[in-house]
């Protein structure tokens, strides 16, 4: 089934719909939520909490890309847990944090739901950011970023240093920031 044909179930809210979503992009979710987490029970409940989201999201949005929608719904759901969880654990910083810490330099962040289109426009404007790099360097930006592979796992995968991984994804970062200034986002 097609994420047309998923998005149409659920607007006519038939639950077989979360059925297809599960079959379809429960590993990858699954998968982010892990990253995050580090824990395969919590991994799947956060799975769980993305179905229930998306089935009270979809209607009124109707996303243009369903996988991306609910990676965003997972890494935030993944991300509202860990920092639940370690709120009072200060301790050691996990590559979670390591990867959370590297961004927040460049991209603004706001809890605040009445903020949904702001999020959009900038979500709008790092997606034309991505478009003006190289592959290869979207592809690392992406793997860290999106995917939350560590430096190691990226170094690996593209056959390159880790330090070369480091600095790409440095200089990128600043370039994010100069772009997000030049927008009027920072």
């Amino acid at each position: 089934m097609n994420d047309e044909q998923i998005i149409d179930l659920l607007e006519q809210r038939n639950e077989r719909a979360l059925a297809e979503i599960r079959n379809k992009y429960g590993k990858s979710c699954q998968t982010i939520a892990y990253r995050l987490l580090g824990s395969m029970p919590d991994a799947d409940e956060i799975v769980n909490d993305t179905l229930l989201h998306t089935w009270n999201a979809i209607p009124p949005a109707r996303p243009k890309n369903l996988f991306s929608f609910l990676a965003a719904i997972t890494r935030r759901s993944a991300i509202n847990r860990y920092q639940l969880e370690h709120a009072l654990k200060r301790g050691g910083q996990a590559e979670q944090d390591a990867v959370l810490e590297e961004l927040d330099t460049c991209i603004p962040s706001d809890e605040n739901v009445a903020n949904h289109v702001e999020q959009r426009e900038l979500r709008d404007a790092v997606e034309r950011f991505l478009r003006t790099l190289k592959p290869d360097v979207r592809a690392i930006m992406i793997q860290r970023y999106v995917n939350l592979h560590s430096v190691r796992e990226i170094a690996e995968a593209y056959q390159i240093s880790e330090s070369k991984v480091k600095i790409t994804l440095m200089r990128t970062r600043k370039k994010l920031r100069s772009f997000l200034e030049k927008e009027d986002w920072l």
